[in-house]
């Protein structure tokens, strides 16, 4: 556990190993623990991971549930480890975080590559308006799901028996009942409240992609999910395609097949990704 100069308590992964720091942040809702099958796919790199706040083992406080915090959250990790010129890679949210983190802090970010997030406007993907947002970025908590239940979902959308443990460290029991967690039957809430979802869900949805991306310096990769949809396909061309032209930026573009979850999904592609981009790094 990191304590942070202004008394938040992150916990922090850390991996021994060379080439320049690469830093993983998790999305919304999620943990660290999103990257454990790409970390298995980086041995003998230098990684850094850590839960959000609000989410996993971290400290909850009261507030600062908005993107530009957890970009300041990052700051001051990286600072307090004395860690600069970093490799910066987000899913989702974390994608957000990590542009915003390099368009704020440059000296600290070497290069950013965006798991499927943090490049499409909000606005266009989503909704104009918040309200008509905010249903579709909702996580569904009508049911709190038993491990059986998450596991099932998993194969459902196609995610490997491997990822269970990274889809199981989002929850924790919802009651305390040791009958039923010995037996497997027990139910599990989300770790994060939904309090804190929507003001991160809020926050994302306020940014501007193509305004903090045209303030990056940096070189950028994004790593963006091909669904099976050929309609939704060419909605996620289109849209990151006027952010670009907006920020006036070219990037990078990586297309995976899969769905959102592409570290659970293409462990080993993103890795490779990760790879190459730190072989352009100069440490």
């Amino acid at each position: 556990m990191m304590r942070l100069p202004y008394g938040v308590r992150v916990a922090a992964r850390c991996q021994a190993g060379s080439g320049p720091p690469v830093v993983l942040l998790h999305g919304l809702a999620s943990t660290s623990r999103w990257w454990d099958l790409v970390v298995a796919e980086l041995p003998g790199r230098r990684l850094l991971r850590w839960d959000h706040r609000g989410h996993g083992l971290s400290s909850s406080p009261s507030a600062g549930y908005r993107v530009d915090v957890l970009a300041a959250d990052a700051a001051a990790v990286l600072d307090t480890l004395r860690l600069a010129g970093c490799v910066v890679v987000g899913h989702s949210m974390g994608a957000s975080v990590a542009l915003m983190l390099a368009a704020s802090r440059p000296d600290l970010v070497s290069a950013v590559c965006c798991v499927d997030g943090g490049l499409y406007d909000p606005r266009t993907m989503f909704g104009s308006s918040w309200p008509v947002a905010q249903p579709v970025m909702s996580i569904d908590r009508r049911i709190n799901p038993t491990r059986a239940m998450l596991d099932a979902w998993a194969a459902g959308v196609g995610l490997p028996p491997t990822a269970a443990p990274s889809i199981a460290a989002n929850y924790q029991h919802a009651a305390p009942d040791q009958s039923a967690i010995r037996s497997g039957s027990a139910r599990l809430r989300l770790r994060l409240t939904p309090e804190r979802e929507q003001a991160l869900a809020r926050s994302v949805w306020q940014q501007r992609p193509d305004w903090v991306l045209a303030k990056v310096t940096a070189p950028v990769t994004a790593i963006m999910a091909r669904p099976s949809d050929p309609a939704e396909v060419g909605l996620r061309h289109d849209a990151l395609h006027s952010t670009l032209t907006r920020a006036g930026r070219s990037i990078r573009q990586i297309w995976v097949d899969g769905g959102h979850d592409l570290p659970l999904q293409q462990p080993q592609r993103i890795a490779e990704e990760i790879t190459t981009i730190c072989t352009g790094v100069r440490t």
